[in-house]
């Protein structure tokens, strides 16, 4: 009896071990992206760079082999003196994209165009050469690259004036361009 009881005990406690490492998965996950940029947790909450997509979504994504994960995005500006700063401030905004095998290109090509009023701020990428923060003035345009690990980079946008500046972001793996889910071939990021 007492050998049951203590079969009994051990399978629970197994079970309750996988329980807990099921759960982890999606943590793990963040927390190996965070590692890489050390993003702050109101960043990492916009990271899509794991989710699966419902048969549904994927009916109507158009993206093709280079993606956006961010769909189009309107956010607050940051409070005045933190947009040059990877600091979890409200306008920071996560900007992801996925590059499946078949591309050939290890890293992705960023051109950003920032059509004002105000200032936006890259204030972290995924790997990469660039120094940041990179200031993007009102009319300006910037290029850049980011290394492609594992099928995946990242940049982080922000901006502290608002009044509506729009950032178009425009990317692209070797010669296959970056497209959204609706197959747009750049996404836009305003801040109000």
């Amino acid at each position: 009896m007492r050998k049951h009881i203590l079969c009994v005990l051990i399978i629970i406690g197994l079970m309750l071990g996988m329980v807990s490492c099921a759960g982890q998965t999606k943590k793990t996950d963040e927390a190996s992206l965070s590692k890489e940029g050390s993003l702050p947790e109101s960043v990492m909450k916009q990271a899509r760079k794991d989710l699966k997509e419902s048969e549904e979504w994927q009916k109507f994504d158009q993206s093709g082999a280079v993606k956006f994960l961010q769909v189009e995005d309107t956010a607050a500006a940051s409070a005045e003196g933190t947009g040059a700063l990877l600091d979890g401030s409200l306008g920071e905004r996560l900007i992801e994209i996925k590059v499946l095998p078949e591309v050939s290109g290890q890293f992705v090509e960023w051109t950003l165009k920032n059509a004002g009023p105000s200032p936006v701020w890259v204030v972290t990428t995924s790997k990469s050469n660039s120094v940041v923060p990179i200031i993007i003035q009102a009319g300006e345009e910037m290029n850049f690259a980011t290394d492609v690990i594992d099928g995946y980079c990242y940049i982080v946008v922000d901006n502290e004036g608002g009044q509506k500046t729009i950032l178009t972001v425009n990317a692209k793996c070797g010669d296959v361009e970056a497209k959204t889910t609706s197959g747009g071939k750049n996404m836009s990021m305003t801040w109000f």
